[in-house]
C-alpha cells in the first residue's frame, strides 16, 4: 500500500510540473484588433495569411517555422516553396488544418473576419495584425516577434528600418514638397486618400498627396479632378489586371496641362513593394523620395532575397 500511494505521489508530481511548466511559457496577448489569444510556448508551425506577414517571418529568421502560406506570398523566393493554403481572402481551412499549426498569423486588411472566427472556432491560434501605415508595420514586426519568441531579432529589425526613414527625413525636412497623385487601376482611376498605407509612403518621402485629406480610402478620380490639384508628380502602381505602364502614360498625355504631364513626371511603382505591409516598405518609401527628391541620396542598404 505504501508503495502503491509512493508512486501515485510521483505520478500526480510528474503531471503536476508538466502542467506548471506549460502554463508558465503561455501567455495570454491581445492583438491588433482586440482579441485575447492564448500563445503556448514558443510556435514551431506557422502559417501566414497574408505575404507582408510571410516577408516578416522570413526577415525574422522565422522561415522554417513557417509551413504554409498564400498562393500569394512570393518573396521572398523562399517563400513559394512553402505549402499553399490558397487564396489571400478564401484560404482552405481544411488545408489549414491538415499543416497543424500551432500559429496563424491574418491581417484585418485583407483576410476575411469569417475565416479567423471559424479557425478560432476549430480550436486554432490565430493572431491578427492591423497596420495602417508605416508606425503601425513597425509595431506589427515587434507583435510579430513577441508572440513568436523573436523579440531581438524584431528589435534588431526595426532598428535598422528606422534608421533608414530617419535618414530620408533628415535629407528632405527643409525641401519643399511636391504634390502627387498616387493612381492605382486604370479603369476606374482610383488613388489613395486618408489612412492608407500608400499615403503615409508619400509624406514620409517628402511629398503631398493631393488625396491626403479625402476621407474615402480608396476614392475615384476624374481627370478634370486631377487637373484641379495640379499635381507635380503622378505615380502608378498597377493591378493585377492592368500591367501597361505605356497605357496610362498615353492617357495622361491628354490632359498636357497638368504639370507633371507638362514636366514628363509619371513614373511606375512596383505595387508588391509600396502595396504590402512589410519590411519593404522603407524600400518603397526610399524609391519614391528618390524620385521626389533626385538629389538626395539613398545608402543601398535595402534587404536582399536569400541565394537559394
Amino acid at each position: 500500500m505504501k508503495k502503491v500511494t509512493q508512486a501515485v505521489i510521483v505520478s500526480l508530481a510528474v503531471v503536476l510540473f508538466v502542467f506548471i511548466g506549460e502554463a508558465a511559457h503561455a501567455a495570454v496577448v491581445t492583438d491588433e484588433v482586440g482579441r485575447r489569444v492564448r500563445i503556448s510556448g514558443t510556435p514551431q508551425r506557422i502559417v501566414s495569411l497574408a505575404p507582408g506577414m510571410t516577408e516578416i517571418l522570413f526577415a525574422l529568421n522565422l522561415d522554417g517555422q513557417v509551413v504554409g502560406v498564400t498562393s500569394f506570398c512570393d518573396w521572398p523566393r523562399e517563400a513559394g516553396q512553402k505549402t499553399s493554403v490558397g487564396g489571400f481572402t478564401n484560404p482552405s481551412l481544411e488545408k489549414i488544418v491538415s499543416l497543424k499549426p500551432d500559429l496563424i498569423l491574418a491581417t484585418a486588411d485583407g483576410n476575411r473576419p469569417e475565416t479567423v472566427r471559424q479557425l478560432e472556432k476549430i480550436g486554432m491560434t490565430v493572431y491578427v495584425i492591423n497596420p495602417v501605415d508605416t508606425a503601425g508595420i513597425l509595431q506589427s514586426i515587434r507583435n510579430i516577434g513577441e508572440v513568436t519568441g523573436q523579440r531581438q531579432a524584431a528589435r534588431s529589425l526595426n532598428a535598422q528600418l528606422q534608421g533608414r526613414l530617419d535618414a530620408i527625413t533628415a535629407q528632405i525636412s527643409n525641401k519643399k514638397r511636391p504634390r502627387v497623385f498616387f493612381q492605382i487601376g486604370m479603369d476606374p482611376v482610383i488613388t489613395v486618400g486618408r489612412r492608407t498605407m500608400i499615403s503615409d509612403v508619400i509624406e514620409r518621402a517628402g511629398g503631398t498627396n493631393i488625396a491626403g485629406k479625402d476621407t474615402a480610402r480608396y476614392p475615384r478620380y476624374s481627370a478634370e479632378g486631377v487637373m484641379a490639384h495640379a499635381p507635380d508628380i503622378l505615380l502608378f502602381a498597377p493591378m493585377a489586371t492592368d500591367r501597361e505602364f505605356k497605357k496610362v502614360k498615353r492617357y495622361w498625355e491628354q490632359f498636357p496641362g497638368i504639370p507633371a504631364v507638362k514636366n514628363k513626371q509619371i513614373y511606375p511603382i512596383n505595387t508588391d513593394l509600396i502595396g504590402r505591409a512589410s519590411p519593404r516598405i522603407v524600400d518603397a518609401i526610399e524609391q519614391v523620395a528618390k524620385i521626389l527628391h533626385p538629389e538626395i541620396i539613398i545608402k543601398a542598404t535595402r534587404q536582399k532575397q536569400k541565394e537559394t
